[in-house]
């Protein structure tokens, strides 16, 4: 019986810079971003070897990567959706939405508590202010009333 083989191309971090117009140190990087999503590709004798399909995967992260205000990070993943590489979930993995719901609850209390704190503070301090206030308008009243005896004073006196 008669099998075909097809050999599929391993092309090194090199050549595929080489294809993609790009420095190795670029597809060193963009390597990396793929691992920590959780994307591996191929090892052959401890070098990394790309097929075909990485190749155009690569291809596209370099298309999608070259807009305007696009990060690295949502490139890669948008390549790794697109080409079903890895399932990127919405939450964290080790976390469910219950936790995250009872995690949040003891934040909004104290962020509650720190509100009104905050609020309390404040209105002391306004209270304090009107005091003050006051106060420096009375003063003022006082003064100009000193002010205004000596003026009668003086026009009684005559200097």
């Amino acid at each position: 019986m008669l099998r075909v083989i097809t050999a599929e191309a391993a092309y090194t971090t090199e050549e595929l810079a080489d294809i993609l117009g790009l420095p190795i140190a670029t597809i060193r990087k963009y390597n990396f971003h793929f691992a920590k999503i959780g994307v591996h590709f191929t090892k052959k004798n401890g070098r990394l070897a790309y097929t075909n399909d990485d190749v155009t995967i690569f291809h596209e992260l370099k298309r999608i990567y070259s807009h305007p205000e696009m990060t690295l990070e949502k490139a890669v993943i948008t390549v790794a959706k697109k080409f079903n590489l890895v399932q990127i979930p919405a939450t964290p993995p080790n976390i469910s939405t219950e936790k995250q719901t009872l995690s949040l609850e003891p934040r909004e209390m104290q962020m509650k508590e720190i509100q009104s704190y905050i609020d309390a503070k404040f209105e002391e301090r306004e209270r304090q202010l009107i005091s003050m206030a006051r106060e420096i308008r009375a003063l003022k009243k006082a003064q100009q009333q000193k002010k205004s005896f000596y003026k009668w004073l003086k026009t009684f006196f005559g200097k």
